[in-house]
């Protein structure tokens, strides 16, 4: 396993500039791609699996900055009761990063770009609670806790909001009550950046087409974990 010592960019193929993700200096890989055996080749990029939420991407070789680690004494400890008790300054972090100037961002997780899970997985990075990194991960990870086509819910702060249709989940965001919640939107649909939107009856727009969308509700619960959790 090794320590990325510097940010970088995580890439969707071995070739061209199509940002999947943005990596965090200190986050944890191990390679996938190539093998000790293919080594003697030239690479510009290697294929590689984070520690925390077990995402696979292609970095750039050049300028890369690592250092060998044990990930033995790389585990943090996050039970729901932990998490719970963070929820209010996650939601306190994402109302600060939406006061500062941002646009959406595809792969964004650095800030002050985000796209939307990029956005929600940061936040609670940030906070030592591991989740996965994409939309659909997140769903698959939350305690599931209702869908949208029931006639009464309860959603507690911090509990994560998912949108998209009856087969894919591709947009996510964080409750923040009253009926309110964060998200990081395009400009196509949404607010091309950080914004509040509501999931009560309104005329504004961009909260009436994300309500079109609601599929569901989740909580975290739980830390993303290397050896127990499923990948």
């Amino acid at each position: 396993w090794w320590k990325v010592k510097i940010n970088i960019s995580g890439y969707q193929n071995e070739n061209g500039n199509n940002l999947a993700t943005e990596i965090f200096k200190n986050r944890i890989f191990r390679l996938i791609y190539p093998s000790f055996y293919q080594s003697k080749k030239k690479f510009s990029r290697i294929l590689v699996q984070f520690y925390e939420d077990g995402y696979i991407c292609w970095i750039n070789l050049n300028k890369l900055s690592i250092e060998r680690v044990d990930i033995k004494n790389s585990f943090i400890q996050s039970d729901e009761i932990f998490i719970q008790e963070k929820i209010p300054l996650i939601l306190n972090w994402i109302k600060k990063q939406s006061k500062v100037k941002n646009k959406y961002l595809w792969g964004g997780t650095l800030g002050p770009n985000f796209d939307c899970s990029g956005l929600i997985q940061t936040a609670f990075l940030k906070h030592e609670i591991y989740i996965p990194r994409d939309s659909y991960q997140i769903r698959s990870f939350c305690r599931h806790l209702f869908t949208f086509k029931e006639d009464e819910y309860s959603l507690k702060k911090g509990d994560i909001l998912f949108f998209g249709n009856k087969t894919k989940c591709d947009h996510v965001g964080i409750y923040k009550g009253d009926g309110f919640y964060y998200h990081s939107s395009g400009s196509d649909y949404g607010r091309n950046g950080i914004g509040i939107d509501t999931l009560t009856k309104t005329n504004d727009k961009i909260s009436s087409h994300y309500q079109s969308k609601l599929i569901s509700a989740g909580r975290v619960f739980r830390s993303f974990r290397w050896d127990k959790t499923i990948r």
